[in-house]
Parts: structure tokens; sequence; C-alpha cells
């Protein structure tokens, strides 16, 4: 395995079918699936309270500072928005865009980085496994930060391969411009893996003689210029409260303990990477085996080894910070992803020589284990969720042999054919899931049916009030205005008037003493409240099941 290695093709055949591959995994199902409870509904919010607004600067949920992340993902999809849509709409798809932004740039951003490293078939199939990876396709799908961040740190990663090999200027551009952006994305993430890679590289290889070539003032004072004035601007506006809620708060927090019920024992990512890394997974465990080895090599391709060695750098220090963090959430390893694509390009053109027995084939059967489990849940879920069967169901066992057929070949060492079956059956899987099972799942779509029946009833809320269904997506639907929890029963307490709704959920123990007594709640007693809807189904936040009744406080007077 060579960095000059690989068919002669043009680049730009290579990038246009890994644009394809990526366009084809992540837009299917971006306009038609909900919005995703809790974190997804809030940014999209935060984002539609900034195009209503016009203040750039804060970051609201409502009327609640949102002192976690940086402005830049708020500002790129309030550019999408405004760019996509007209005013008013809420339209979902448009804040989604950026993600699938984002999942472009880490497949392109990965070919380019390891260009440089395996040669352009090596680097082909390493943006390849990247983009159908179940836990990008997923953050690609979804208006979140992580898609996005997983592009920048791949730029930032791809140009540090690059510059350890040679010194181009318009690479340390890149990189800072990258980082910096990052930076306002994520905040100190990327940075974070940054430091700990070179710090490690250079204990490691003792050689920081490369590292200089990233000293570069121009590109640093751009970086700078893309970070500083934002950073200025809110601390003056929320005297310093944005970073303490920020560091000191959302950070640390996640830090000290599992943030949020998402707390979990060391060896949670390690055990969880064989599904989210998926189909990668078929390759991955000889891709590490492979770059271990070449780094340990003290004779041989000696610019191969320095950047296995940087990409080991990239994933080790950060995996092991993560495993001891107490907070745990699958989409923390993302950043790592690009690398461990990387790993899996060099060992599909070491495996083609039939090396590797051993971790070739305890990669073909965790392949074919979660991938069967995969599409047993994805089936599963439609069929207990769904209104009606999917008209789909003939896809199980022809997906379940593919799975199978893919996992044989690498088995026994047919590793073209092989990964060519995977990447395939995740070509079909995805679409099927994100653009026809998800969005059938009817009784998870609370948000989406309490606004359907109001549009249903012709009703035009004067307030809309809901006590105990509180959850994210539905400010998202029914606009900022909406009064939750605590404020919705300060209205109930000053009095309904007509035109108010009320959005009840009866299974809340609480809730039924608030329902016997709400009809006294309103101001004139020439109105009463009538029921225009019910619905039941499952609030998968939290697991509960939700029996929601919807009032509208209408005149009683007869006509």
């Amino acid at each position: 395995m060579t960095g000059t290695s690989g068919h002669r093709k043009p680049h730009i055949f290579y990038v246009g079918i890994l644009v394809l591959i990526t366009l084809c995994m992540s837009l299917p199902g971006i306009a038609t699936m909900q919005v995703i409870d809790r974190d997804e509904a809030r940014y999209a919010q935060a984002t539609v309270q900034m195009v209503e607004s016009g203040d750039y600067l804060n970051i609201r949920f409502q009327d609640r500072a949102r002192n976690k992340k940086p402005a830049g993902i708020y500002w790129l999809q309030a550019g999408s928005v405004k760019v996509f849509t007209n005013s008013g709409d809420r339209k979902i798809w448009a804040h989604r865009l950026i993600s699938v932004l984002g999942a472009l740039l880490a497949v392109l951003s990965t070919y380019w980085g390891a260009l440089a490293v395996i040669g352009r078939r090596g680097a082909f199939w390493s943006g390849a496994i990247l983009a159908t990876t179940l836990l990008l396709t997923f953050e690609a799908h979804i208006a979140k930060t992580d898609a996005m961040l997983c592009g920048l740190s791949a730029l930032c990663l791809a140009c540090l391969i690059r510059l350890q090999r040679q010194n181009h200027v318009r690479t340390a551009f890149l990189f800072w411009i990258g980082l910096a952006s990052a930076i306002m994305i994520k905040g100190p993430i990327t940075p974070a893996i940054i430091i700990l890679a070179l710090v490690t590289y250079a204990i490691w290889q003792r050689d920081v003689a490369w590292m200089r070539r990233l000293i570069n003032v121009p590109a640093i004072v751009i970086g700078f210029f893309i970070v500083v004035p934002w950073a200025v601007a809110i601390g003056l506006e929320t005297n310093g409260a944005f970073f303490k809620d920020s560091i000191g708060g959302d950070m640390g927090s996640k830090i000290v303990s599992g943030q949020e019920s998402h707390g979990a024992w060391p060896g949670y990512y390690s055990l969880t990477l064989s599904i989210f890394f998926w189909p990668g997974i078929l390759l991955l465990v000889p891709g590490i085996a492979l770059a271990m080895k070449i780094a340990k090599q003290k004779k041989g391709d000696e610019p191969l080894k320095q950047s296995m060695c940087l990409l080991l750098c990239w994933v080790l220090p950060f995996f092991l910070i993560l495993e001891l963090v107490p907070t745990k959430l699958p989409n923390y390893p993302l950043p790592l992803y690009p690398a461990l694509s990387i790993f899996c390009g060099g060992a599909l053109l070491a495996l083609l020589g039939d090396n590797l027995k051993r971790s070739r084939r305890i990669g073909a059967f965790l392949f074919l284990l979660v991938g069967i489990i995969a599409i047993i849940a994805i089936f599963a879920v439609d069929s207990l969720y769904s209104e009606i069967a999917s008209p789909v169901f003939f896809l199980f066992p022809l997906l379940i042999i593919l799975a199978f057929v893919s996992s044989y070949f690498v088995w026994r060492g047919e590793i073209q054919n092989g990964i060519i079956g995977a990447l395939l059956l995740t070509g079909f899987l995805s679409p099927l899931t994100y653009a026809h099972i998800f969005p059938r799942l009817s009784e998870l779509r609370l948000s989406d049916r309490i606004e359907k029946k109001l549009n249903d009833n012709e009703i035009n809320p004067n307030r809309v009030l809901s006590p105990n269904f509180t959850e994210p997506s539905l400010v998202y639907a029914l606009g900022t205005d909406i009064l939750l929890g605590d404020k919705a029963d300060a209205a109930l307490d000053n009095g309904l008037l007509i035109g108010d709704v009320i959005i009840i959920d009866e299974i809340e123990a609480e809730t039924r003493h608030e329902t016997m007594q709400i009809n006294s709640k309103i101001r004139d007693k020439d109105n009463c409240l009538r029921e225009f809807g019910r619905i039941e189904g499952t609030n998968y936040s939290k697991g509960d099941p939700v029996h929601i009744k919807l009032y509208v406080v209408r005149s009683c007077k007869p006509a």
C-alpha cells in the first residue's frame, strides 16, 4: 500500500461519485421526517427566532437564553432558511440542508486527505465508507451541529496530513479557517482533538519540525477574526453569562457527571462503534490492525508510517477521553470517523492481497451481526408505530440475504465484492428508513398531529397553552408564543379567553385534577370549553405513552 497506488481515473470522477453517494444517503426524508426532539427542535426554533427578531447575536429558545454552543450553526441555518423559504414558513428541510452540506464536506475532505496517504482508489473507498456510516447518515438528516463539525474536523485532519508531507501556504490557510469555523460550530471540541493529536504525535515520534508549517501569521489572523469578534460581542452582551453557562455549565456538567440521564460506563463507545460505524465495521478491525502494524515498522515507507501515526494520534487520545467522561452520547466520536474511514480504505487495498485474515473475519462477523439487528429493528419499529403495514415488507428477506452475501464475500477474501455488497445494502436501507419508514411512524409524530388537528378544524388560536406536554418540537410546529409548563399554568390561573387552545396530556397524574378544573378557568362565563381532537401515541423522547386532548374556548351563546 503506497501513497500513489490506485487507478488513474480523474479526480472529478471520484469526487462526482462521492457527492452522488453522499446525497443519496443524506437527502431522502429530510423534508418528510418529523422534527426530532429534543435538540434538533431547539436548534431549529432558536434559528427561527433569530430570523423573526433580526437578533443574530443572542441565541434564545422562546424567552430563555440558549448559552450552550456558539452561533455558527444558527447563522448557517438562518442563511439557508432565508434563501430557500418564504418569511414565516417553518420548513425543517431548510435547516437540515446545512447538515447535508456538513456530510459532503466530511466525505470530500476525507477523500482529499486520504489521497496523500493511500492513493485515489483507497481515498475513494474511504470517502464512500464514511458517507454510508449509520451515524453520519443520521446526523446529516437532522438540524444539529454534529455533521458540520465532522466536516470541519475532517478538513483540519486532511490539512494536517498534507502539511506533514509538504508545506503549502494554501493548506495552512484552509487549516486555520476550518479550525476557527469548527470553534464557531461547537466550541473547543476540534481544537481539543488537534492539540491531543499533535502532542501525542510529538511524544511518540519525537518529530515536531513539520508542525512549524502551521505557524502562518496571516492564516492565524483570519482565524482570529472568524472567532474573536463574536466572542467579544456575546461576552459583552451577556456580561459573561454565555461563557459561564456554556463552559462552566453545559460542558462542565458533562465532564463531571452524566448530564440529562446520558451517563454510561467506560467501554460504551468501544461496544457501540460496530453499530454506529456500520457498514464500515466490515473493514475497521483490519484497518486499525494494519495502521498499528505500519506505525510500528522500523523500515519501509516513512511518509506512510508518519501519516498512519498521525491518524492514530487523531483517534486514540480523544477516544480514550470520551470513554472516561461520564456523559456519553453516540454522536460524540463522529469527528474521529474520517480517520477511521481512512484506515478502512487502507485495509481494503491491503486485503486485496489476502492479508489480515483473522481481523478480516472479525469484521465480517460484526458486519453481519449488526446488519441483521438493524434490519430487524427498522422493520419492527415500522410495525409497532405506524398505522398500516409497510408495503415494502417484501424487501426484508432480500436485505437479510444481501447482508449474508456481503459478509460471506469478505470472509472468503473477496474484498471488493464484499464492500460493494455492503454499500449496496446501505444504499437500499438508508433511503428506505429515512424516506419511507420514519415518516410513517404516526404514533411518534405527536407535534405534527396536533398541528394537523388545528389546521383541519380551521382553528386560528388566540393563545396555545400546553401545561404538561412540553416537547420542544411543539414550539417549532405551533410558534414561538406557545405557553408551556409553568407559563401555561400561570395563564390558566389568570383566566382563559375566547380562542385559547389548551393541550392536555391526560396520562400525567397531575393532569386529571387540572382537566376537571379547566372549565373554571374561563374568564367570560358566556364562553365554554370545546374538545376538538384526541391524539394517542408515544413520546419517544421519554418512552412514555401519551393521551392528548385538545380544547378550544368558544362562545356558548346559541347562534
